[in-house]
C-alpha cells in the first residue's frame, strides 16, 4: 500500500478564487500525472473566512507539495490578496483578471483538456454542479460571458479553471522558500 507521503510527490499546479461575503474562497490542486492532470485536492472556504485563512492554506499547502510550478490566483477586485500570497510565497504565483476575454481563455484551455480525457477528476457532486450549471453565451461582438444561476456558485469551478490555466507551458519544478511568512 503506497503511504501518504506519496500523495505529495510529483509537480503541482494550484488556481485560488478568493472571495468573502458573497463568494466563497475555494483552492484547487492538481498533480501532473504522466499525460493528465489530476485533481488532488478541492477546498472551499466558509463565507466570511479571512483571507489571511486562505494565504495561510495556501502557504501551508506550499510547504507540503515540493515542487508547485505555479499557482493561478484570481485577481479580479483582490489585487491585495495576489499580492499578499506572492509575498508570502514568492514568484510562482501569477494574478489573474478574469476580464471576459481571458474568462474565455481560461475556460478554453480546461475546455480542451477536459475533451482531451486529460483532466482527471475524483467524483464530487457539488463541483460537478458547478461544471454542470456555468452558462455561457455569446455577444453581439462576439464574446463569451460566463455566469451561473441565482443561488449557485461557480467558486470550484474557477479555481479548477485557475489550476488548468497554470499548467499550460512546459512543467518546470521550481523551488519555493520556505523561510517567508506573514
Amino acid at each position: 500500500m503506497a503511504s501518504a507521503s506519496h500523495e505529495f510527490n510529483g509537480i503541482f499546479f494550484l488556481g485560488a478564487d478568493p472571495g468573502k461575503k458573497h463568494d466563497h474562497s475555494a483552492v484547487a490542486v492538481l498533480r501532473k500525472d504522466e499525460d493528465s492532470l489530476r485533481l488532488k485536492l478541492m477546498k472551499q472556504f466558509k463565507l466570511g473566512t479571512p483571507y489571511v485563512s486562505v494565504i495561510g492554506y495556501i502557504k501551508l499547502l506550499c510547504d507540503r507539495l515540493k515542487h508547485v510550478v505555479k499557482i493561478c490566483v484570481d485577481q479580479t477586485g483582490s489585487e491585495y490578496f495576489v499580492e499578499d500570497v506572492q509575498r508570502v510565497i514568492g514568484p510562482v504565483v501569477e494574478g489573474v483578471t478574469l476580464s471576459q476575454p481571458k474568462k474565455q481563455e481560461v475556460m478554453g484551455v480546461l475546455k480542451s483538456l477536459m475533451q482531451e480525457k486529460k483532466l482527471l477528476i475524483p467524483y464530487d457532486p457539488a463541483l460537478y454542479a458547478e461544471l454542470n450549471v456555468e452558462r455561457f453565451e455569446l455577444t453581439k461582438g462576439g464574446q463569451i460571458v460566463f455566469s451561473h444561476p441565482q443561488g449557485t456558485h461557480d467558486d470550484r469551478l474557477w479555481a479548477l479553471a485557475l489550476a488548468v490555466y497554470a499548467s499550460r507551458g512546459p512543467a518546470r519544478p521550481q523551488f519555493i522558500p520556505h523561510t517567508k511568512s506573514f
